[in-house]
């Protein structure tokens, strides 16, 4: 009886020994599959994202997402009308075909949330979003109706996105995701304002304009430094580039204020020229040319700022936003924003707060990028840039407005326009892949800015 009663003991810790080996065999292959491997492998978590998508996608109700004034932009997989063009290049996609995974923006980015974390209901978690539907449908209907580029606005004092409108070679009805996807034309598929990296053109005269009131500061420089007389061509020193203005134009005496107002580009060349690349480089630094940006959820935008083995030549172009240096019409906005808000270029952000059954899964804070420069510099640029503010429309009855615009000659002979707008609170950049010349945008600024003001936001 002992002998039968041991036999059967060993026999069943023999079989829980055996049961636990390979239960613990199962979570070692399932969770270096399903977890292990997802955390640490790109493609594993493709796959294991695939699998997930293809289980839940004919029952899951993609999460809300809304906007800063409680305005419902999509619900229920369905973005409403008109925000399913104008937000169809923020809002992107994800889809999974034939086992591939097709993912962009803010439905790319955050798909663990509104996918595959599902309440009772089987909605996944709501998106607030720091946009105004108001100000993102009129720049998209509006001001991007005849042009291929991007309006961007952004709030001076949070970073707040308030409107990130882009239009491409074709349109994008975020309900139909298979237009973009099955897209053959060259560069269609990507997002106006964080894509594109092309010179700045005029628009960089402005960092030029700082680096010399530093200088001025600095070594207590009179009002002279900053005169020039212009006869429309101009020749760096030891060099044979020749620099004209637009329209070979000639201005004779003028000042800063002058110079920014024609954007005068034989100014700002010997500017550039008596202030040094090395002292031009610390500012575009400063105001992150060059340097990566991160839009949280979005994307993170590059640039490129040509800073070695510059000829005197380089450095004149340099001056004046010609030459190798580039930037994204993103990085332009940030740059207004920062001349906004005297000086300090804060974090931008688009995703307010992510809601899961009303819990809080994400919390936004402003918070500052960079300090770009100090308070009294950036009051004497804005006195220039008022100047050339006035020149393109934006007058006194739109109260005290900053601006510059700037034509970039691309590579390709594509010429790359711009505007930049900034007030004590927010400001914008609308820009044109294909443009003529930066005139043409005047009357979208102006239609813009008045827009918002009436709106009477309270920032």
């Amino acid at each position: 009886m002992n002998r039968a009663y041991e036999i059967s003991k060993k026999r069943i810790r023999l079989t829980q020994i055996s049961c636990i080996i390979i239960t613990l065999l199962f979570m070692i292959v399932f969770g270096n599959r399903y977890i292990l491997q997802p955390y640490i492998s790109f493609e594993s978590k493709n796959k294991k994202d695939t699998i997930l998508y293809e289980a839940v996608s004919t029952y899951a109700n993609e999460g809300s997402f809304i906007d800063r004034n409680g305005t419902i932009i999509s619900e229920n997989n369905i973005v409403n009308t008109p925000e399913n063009y104008s937000y169809a290049w923020l809002l992107g996609y994800y889809s999974v075909s034939y086992g591939n995974e097709n993912k962009f923006g803010l439905r790319g980015s955050l798909k663990d949330y509104i996918y595959f974390l599902l309440d009772d209901d089987n909605n996944g978690a709501d998106i607030h979003l720091t946009i105004d539907s108001r100000i993102q449908n009129y720049a998209y209907e509006n001001i991007l109706n005849n042009l291929e580029g991007s309006a961007i606005v952004l709030n001076n004092k949070t970073g707040e996105i308030l409107a990130f409108a882009s239009k491409s070679v074709i349109d994008y009805d975020a309900n139909e995701a298979t237009a973009i996807l099955n897209s053959d034309i060259p560069n269609s598929q990507f997002r106006r304002g964080t894509y594109e990296n092309d010179p700045p053109g005029s628009t960089f005269k402005v960092i030029t304009s700082i680096a010399a009131l530093e200088k001025a500061k600095e070594e207590n420089l009179g009002e002279d430094f900053f005169y020039y007389y212009d006869n429309g061509s101009y020749i760096p020193e030891g060099d044979s580039f020749v620099i004209t203005n637009y329209g070979n134009a000639m201005y004779g005496d003028i000042d800063l204020n002058e110079a920014m107002k024609y954007s005068v580009n034989c100014y700002f060349a010997n500017l550039g020229i008596k202030v040094g690349k090395d002292r031009i480089i610390d500012v575009a630094e400063r105001f992150m040319i060059g340097k990566d940006i991160e839009i949280p959820f979005l994307d993170t935008i590059t640039s490129s700022l040509n800073a070695e083995d510059l000829s005197i030549a380089d450095v004149a172009q340099l001056a004046f936003g010609q030459g190798k240096t580039e930037v994204t019409p993103f990085n332009l906005a940030l740059i207004a924003e920062a001349i906004g808000n005297n000086g300090i270029m804060k974090k931008p952000y688009l995703v307010e707060s992510i809601r899961y059954k009303n819990l809080p899964l994400y919390q936004a804070n402003d918070s500052d990028l960079s300090k770009c420069a100090s308070e009294d510099i950036i009051l004497k640029l804005k006195e220039a840039m008022h100047e050339a503010a006035v020149g393109y429309g934006l007058n006194e009855n739109y109260g005290m407005v900053y601006a510059k615009t700037g034509t970039a000659e691309c590579a390709d002979d594509r010429l790359h326009t711009y505007i930049m707008v900034t007030t004590d609170d927010f400001s914008f950049v609308i820009s044109r892949n294909n443009g003529d010349a930066s005139t043409e945008l005047y009357g979208y600024a102006v239609s813009l800015l008045a827009y918002i003001q009436s709106l009477n936001i309270n920032y």
